[in-house]
């Protein structure tokens, strides 16, 4: 039997020290940008810097999302044929460069997972 929490802050709220940090991290968000774009252009031998601006970017804007919602028209997949061609055509994506070489071998393991059902 699981009790009903009792005092403190509500589920999902951050705690007044997060929220601070967070708001000081927006704030040089802009300039942490900048920064890594100057890094961009002239850096030798910055890794500590980057290294910094990637933290307040992460504290600014969370970490980025792993991958993206991606649609394709795909061939119908009942038959192996189908299959077949639809991988064919998430290869064919995948060389104009419109998903990533990753995106395609997700998509492919995913035919392949339908293809053993």
């Amino acid at each position: 039997m699981q009790r009903a929490k009792t005092g403190g802050h509500r589920r999902g709220t951050p705690n007044r020290a997060t929220a601070e940090v967070r708001d000081l991290a927006l704030d040089h968000g802009p300039a942490a940008v900048a920064e890594l774009a100057r890094l961009l252009r002239e850096a030798q031998s910055e890794t500590a810097r980057v290294s910094a601006c990637n933290a307040i970017l992460e504290r600014a804007y969370g970490k980025s999302l792993p991958g993206r919602p991606i649609v394709l028209d795909l061939p119908d997949t009942a038959s192996v044929d189908g299959l077949a061609r639809a991988i064919a055509q998430v290869i064919q994506t995948a060389a104009s460069g419109q998903i990533t070489p990753s995106e395609a071998g997700d998509f492919c393991a995913l035919l392949e997972a339908q293809r053993r059902q």
